[in-house]
């Protein structure tokens, strides 16, 4: 069960990274675009040159940190998720809305962000960054090439995660 866990934060991890990466330093930078056509003009040379030694300064073992950093943010919407599914589940099945009785009161919310942020961090060395095992997982990734699997996967995941956090919502409104 917790090579399975494992393998699901990586996917999750991995596609967030891809995308970012290729949405953000790929398409939306025009210093990319340029560098893919031949000038014979100095200056768009320069920026050009100026690009690649950004991103180049950036890598560290084939991944780009800021973006790496960045989609960091997928591991803890997963342990959102799960509290969620906790939250849903005392409010259908023991009829105790948990989410009003941490919302109003103080004295339970902020030690209980305290909690998500020390059980993120764990989470977060346990599954990815331990022993470096997400640049594992990516060197994978990308050598099986099995992309419509993985972001099938993330693509189902998100689906499930925002109609869960829909019905909580709904759950706190009502």
């Amino acid at each position: 069960m917790r090579k399975l866990l494992e393998k699901y934060y990586n996917i999750n991890y991995y596609c967030t990274y891809k995308l970012l990466f290729i949405l953000c330093w790929r398409m939306l930078n025009p210093l990319y675009w340029l560098s893919l056509l031949k000038w014979d003009n100095r200056y768009i040379k320069w920026l050009v040159s100026i690009g690649k030694k950004t991103e180049e300064a950036g890598m560290d073992k084939g991944i780009y940190l800021p973006y790496s950093s960045r989609a960091l943010i997928t591991p803890f919407i997963i342990i959102c998720w799960i509290f969620s599914l906790v939250c849903l589940a005392c409010t259908k099945i023991l009829r105790v809305q948990l989410v009003r009785i941490i919302l109003e009161n103080d004295i339970i919310f902020y030690p209980l962000l305290i909690v998500f942020g020390i059980c993120g961090y764990y989470i977060n060395e346990i599954f990815l960054f331990k022993n470096d095992k997400y640049e594992k997982y990516f060197a994978k990734f990308d050598k099986e090439k099995k992309y419509l699997l993985y972001y099938g996967i993330y693509v189902v995941s998100l689906i499930v995660q925002f109609a869960t956090f829909y019905l909580l919502f709904i759950e706190i409104v009502v």
